[in-house]
């Protein structure tokens, strides 16, 4: 019943967080993590900060406070990642940041002496990584904020299928603006008395409007493209996964990531519900006939989705021969495994049901809330009229419904209605 104790602006800032597709569920362990970041003030503004990106002349009359007094608190917390401020229109417009990617990572994203980052390290590895709240939201959903990315070289060299999304390198160069952070879940780990040993501490790209605003606010610098190319190359080296933004176009953010460090990673592989559909569109294939069993890939594999089995084969010595095998609902379609493999017994191969990629960050919300049963709190304001909410809890109410959730569940239809629904945004 601790909970309970909890404050009521932070309880208020919950329900809010909660309204986005992944939210902010829980008790307990979201309240600490809340209590950590935001003070009591900072959480009461926050908590009536709408979803959706609004300039400061009508939230000042919204909030019923001087436009000077409000610019000031809200530039204030976008300071410390509480708040984002982009210019959009011409004008700066304020809004309140998602738990992930958003408010988690930026509490990490640089060495800070305001809050405490030990304790939040631990209070973010329990929530993530060990306990099945936070992730359970997308349990059987096609969409997820994050996507694997391949490494392109273990692809073969004449392959024209792969899109210019689904390469780092050339997600880099389409982007006019590069910034690189802290990781997020190294500093974690760092705090947590586990430095990596794989790979550097400032690994995180993002990009565009997201990028500047790290930069403008110190959760990061800006770097040229060829820096970003270096880092991204050091990694391929190092065997860590790119896991990038799920979007075809301006996607806000790549990282580097390791299976002794990542969130993502160690959820995937702690909790069992949490499914592969952040793979890549390629997954791992071993030629059996080449396969000596000698185990490289295995051990290369960051999510332990290859093992060794008896191949029924017998040695000259009379022993049993082992093989790789690779658990496809597993694979994460990463390629870290390929160039580990001397004897080129294992290639990447398109996956038979590839992943739908959505168009843009407001197309891959609007996906997320579909398939979460929250689109209601996309299209009406938590804080606006009864009128407003009697039509929230409608919609919510006719999207439950078995012929709208049938209807929802096809690819194609979900496909429209959310196109639909993003062009009108």
């Amino acid at each position: 019943m601790g909970h309970l104790a909890k404050s009521k602006e932070h309880r208020l800032l919950r329900e809010q967080l909660d309204r986005y597709p992944l939210g902010a569920p829980g008790e307990e362990r979201i309240m600490e993590i809340l209590e950590t970041i935001f003070t009591k003030e900072e959480a009461h503004l926050a908590a009536r900060l709408p979803m959706g990106f609004t300039a400061a002349k009508p939230l000042s009359k919204k909030l019923g406070l001087p436009i000077f007094e409000l610019t000031a608190k809200l530039d204030a917390m976008a300071d410390k990642g509480l708040v984002l401020d982009l210019e959009i229109g011409g004008e700066i417009k304020y809004c309140l940041p998602p738990t992930l990617v958003g408010l988690f990572e930026f509490s990490m994203m640089r060495v800070r002496d305001d809050i405490d980052q030990t304790k939040l390290a631990e209070l973010f590895h329990l929530y993530l990584v060990k306990e099945p709240t936070y992730f359970a939201r997308i349990k059987g959903n096609e969409t997820t904020p994050f996507r694997t990315l391949i490494h392109e070289e273990t692809l073969p060299p004449d392959y024209s299928e792969v899109l210019d999304y689904e390469r780092a390198t050339k997600i880099i160069e389409r982007e006019t603006f590069v910034a690189v952070g802290i990781c997020h879940c190294r500093h974690v780990a760092h705090h947590r008395g586990k430095d990596c040993t794989l790979f550097e501490l400032e690994s995180c790209l993002t990009f565009g409007d997201i990028g500047r605003y790290l930069v403008r606010h110190k959760f990061a610098r800006q770097i040229t493209h060829k820096e970003a190319q270096n880092i991204v190359t050091r990694a391929k080296q190092a065997g860590m996964v790119h896991i990038g933004d799920n979007v075809q176009n301006e996607p806000t953010y790549m990282c580097n990531c390791c299976s002794c460090c990542c969130e993502v990673l160690g959820a995937f592989k702690n909790l069992d519900f949490f499914t592969n559909t952040f793979s890549s569109n390629f997954e791992a294939v071993v030629n059996a006939d080449m396969c000596n069993g000698c185990n490289a890939c295995a051990i290369a594999c960051p999510v332990d989705a290859i093992e060794l089995k008896e191949s029924g084969k017998t040695m000259a010595s009379g022993k049993p021969m082992r093989q790789a095998l690779v658990h496809k609902d597993i694979c994460i379609g990463c390629g870290v495994c390929v160039p580990k493999c001397k004897k080129n017994a294992i290639a990447m191969h398109p996956r038979p049901q590839k992943h739908i990629v959505p168009e843009n960050t407001i197309a891959r919300t609007i996906m997320m809330a579909v398939e979460n049963g929250t689109l209601q709190n996309m299209l009406v304001d938590k804080h606006a009229n009864m009128g407003s909410a009697a039509i929230a809890a409608f919609i919510g109410g006719i999207l439950k419904l078995p012929p709208a959730k049938q209807l929802l569940a096809q690819r194609t239809v979900k496909s429209r209605f959310v196109n639909f629904l993003a062009s009108k945004a």
